[in-house]
């Protein structure tokens, strides 16, 4: 067995980190263990990775090559091409194949969507919890950290718990934070006034044209070289071609989860209200919106309200005939997987409780007047009561109905949106859909398919022109913009300057699916595409070195991540966890393998949404990194003590 020097570890080198993978013989089953099969070191581990971006690829390779060094680990690496990956990982079965999945979030500017989306049981099988994390305990600490009136009323409460969140899952360890993202867009000279977003998936969309911060792209064919200028100097016009590394495999927003496909819906679907890039909330196809009443309930209120459901094995509410119906919630004493039934609150349910004012929270969105959609239906209050609908035991539901409980037509430019509970995230995450056209809110999972003749119709800047699955996907301008119809005066809200445009002003949006990193390169340098992203580390200090295009770095509100089969043995012991949590050389990877291009991950809270979501980032971070530290030794005594208290054989030398 290796003996590592932790003095030492820090002058890896990239070809240390990447040498000697996959030199142990693993088995076809490696990882996944059946109820007969007998635990024994070294532990045969499947580490799965999706091949659009090398840089993963590397790092997840450096992991391995750390395990497999400790002597107490054979590890595969399984690679798959994106749409591929994304189809395996979401499976029902995943959990119990016992592999190790590495993975990117992009997450909010709410902490919550750092933990409960990980971590939440409520998430099992959605974005991004594959792997059957989360208990009880750490369901309660998440929702005390953001629902009820105590930390609705008082951030620093919420701060505080978020603490106790982010302290309890480095305990848990259910799954491992590799770096933080720093999102870079390289564009040719070309492109004017682009401005990237700290979320990947909005970046088009804001850059293109928001008002709330005079972000404005243009095109201008005959720019040789990057200069100084600001939207003023825009130009009307032309083709904005936008290239992305993996493909657009869905136009339905209540089943999309990856962030190529958000990107290019967020084009033509709009939502109730916006976002600047600090996080800050402005009304869009609501004109304005107020918070009418706020109730101390927590959900045991609905009881009256609740219906009793079987459950089976795996905990899913066995409806019967009629198919699935939406989960309201679930009676907070009532466990779906240890008990053969559950309370739950169905939407019926939810539509009563409201009818008899039992409710958390009631927020009013007063609609804009005159906004159209591309099919010529005008935007209403039943367009947006028929959208959340639509939601229901979708591929979103999971992150939808964590708050909502019920949506009501007040008149038909008027909406409630009502909360289950009080909710101090509530402001942002109760409008949290895009709004569809009647004629298509009745369609069924997966059904906006332009493939099977069903484009995507929604009220944004740009209508679906074409596609071709796996090569482009063309958008073009719509003439009758609701905004540019109405003029800026419509958003009450806007005080910038006169002549700010009221809407983009390049007429097409053609991107292009180049899945290969050196290929897409090499589009972007033959002027085959004009701006791109998660190009190869190793290529971006080139293109800062050159005159003829512009990166630009944004700090994301993503990370890289890897997540444990907690319900597999013996990955179910928090020590082995812990174990392998030690082996990822985290500093060694920003350096060696993204080229400075990043930033290691001490805590699961990005600094961007730090603000509501501890009470001191740097406290946080300093107590956190111990937990974090690339420490093989440790390691190894964590991985001795699980084999010794639960008499695993083992072959390794001692």
């Amino acid at each position: 067995m290796n003996q590592w020097d932790n003095r030492s570890s820090k002058a890896l080198t990239r070809r240390q980190l990447l040498s000697g993978v996959g030199s142990a013989v693993v088995v076809t089953t490696a990882g996944c263990l059946t109820e007969d099969d007998e635990v024994s070191f070294p532990l045969g581990v499947q580490l799965e990775v999706d091949t659009d971006n090398s840089d993963r690829l590397e790092w997840t390779a450096a992991i391995a090559q750390m395990m497999e060094s400790t002597g107490y680990f054979e590890v595969d690496v399984e690679e798959h091409d994106f749409d591929d990956f994304l189809e395996r990982v979401f499976e029902d079965d995943y959990p119990q194949y016992g592999h190790v999945p590495f993975l990117s979030l992009s997450g909010t500017f709410n902490p919550e969507s750092y933990c409960d989306s990980l971590h939440g049981t409520a998430n099992r099988g959605q974005c991004c919890n594959l792997n059957g994390l989360g208990y009880d305990e750490l369901d309660e600490l998440i929702d005390r950290a953001r629902f009820g009136t105590d930390v609705a009323d008082d951030p620093q409460l919420r701060e505080r718990r978020y603490d106790e969140v982010w302290h309890e899952l480095a305990e848990f360890r259910g799954s491992s934070i590799i770096t933080f993202l720093t999102e870079e867009y390289v564009r040719r000279a070309a492109v004017r006034g682009f401005s990237p977003y700290p979320f990947s998936e909005w970046t088009l969309k804001y850059a293109l044209h928001s008002p709330s911060e005079e972000a404005l792209t243009w095109v201008d064919r005959n720019a040789q070289r990057p200069a100084e200028t600001d939207w003023s100097d825009y130009q009307e016009g032309g083709t904005l071609r936008y290239g992305i590394g993996a493909n657009i495999s869905s136009f339905d927003p209540p089943y999309s989860t990856d962030t190529h496909s958000v990107a290019a819906q967020s084009l033509i679907f709009e939502g109730l209200t916006t976002m600047d890039a600090e996080g800050n909330i402005y009304p869009w196809l609501a004109k304005r919106y107020e918070a009418l009443d706020v109730q101390d309930i927590d959900r045991r209120a609905y009881e009256p309200y609740m219906t009793t459901v079987p459950t089976d094995e795996k905990g899913v509410l066995e409806f019967g005939e009629g198919g699935p119906v939406q989960a309201v919630a679930v009676h907070p004493d009532d466990d779906r997987i240890d008990d053969d039934e559950a309370r739950v609150l169905t939407p019926e349910g939810a539509a009563d409780a409201v009818d008899e004012g039992v409710y958390g929270m009631q927020y009013r969105y007063h609609l804009q007047e005159g906004v159209a959609f591309h099919n010529g239906e005008e935007l209403t209050a039943d367009h947006v009561v028929s959208t959340v609908e639509r939601y229901e035991n979708s591929d979103m539901s999971s992150q939808t109905f964590d708050s909502v409980l019920h949506v009501d037509a007040v008149d038909e430019y008027t909406v409630d949106i009502y909360a289950q509970v009080p909710d101090a995230e509530a402001e942002r995450e109760l409008p949290g859909f895009e709004i569809h056209a009647l004629e298509q809110a009745e369609l069924g999972a997966n059904e906006i398919d332009p493939l099977e003749g069903e484009a995507p119709i929604g009220t944004g800047p740009y209508e679906f022109e074409e596609f071709e699955d796996g090569q482009y996907f063309v958008a073009t301008k719509n003439d009758g913009y609701w905004l540019e119809e109405n003029g800026l005066d419509t958003l009450e809200w806007y005080d910038g300057p006169d002549g700010f445009p009221a809407g983009p002003v390049i007429d097409e949006i053609d991107i292009d699916i180049i899945s290969d990193d050196s290929t897409r390169s090499a589009a972007l340098q033959n002027g085959e595409i004009d701006v791109t992203f998660g190009l190869v580390s190793s290529t971006l200090n080139e293109y800062d070195s050159d005159d003829g295009y512009i990166v630009d770095s944004v700090q994301s509100g993503g990370y890289q991540f890897f997540q444990y089969p907690v319900t597999v043995e013996p990955w179910d012991d928090h020590r082995l966890r812990k174990a392998v949590n030690h082996l990822v050389p985290r500093e060694q990877i920003v350096d060696e393998v993204l080229d400075g291009w990043g930033e290691p991950a001490w805590t699961m809270l990005p600094e961007l949404a730090h603000g509501t979501g501890t009470a001191d980032y740097d406290a946080l971070e300093s107590e956190l990194r111990e937990k974090n530290e690339f420490d093989p030794d440790a390691a190894v005594e964590l991985i001795k003590e699980v084999i010794e208290d639960r008499g695993y054989d083992s072959s390794v030398q001692q």
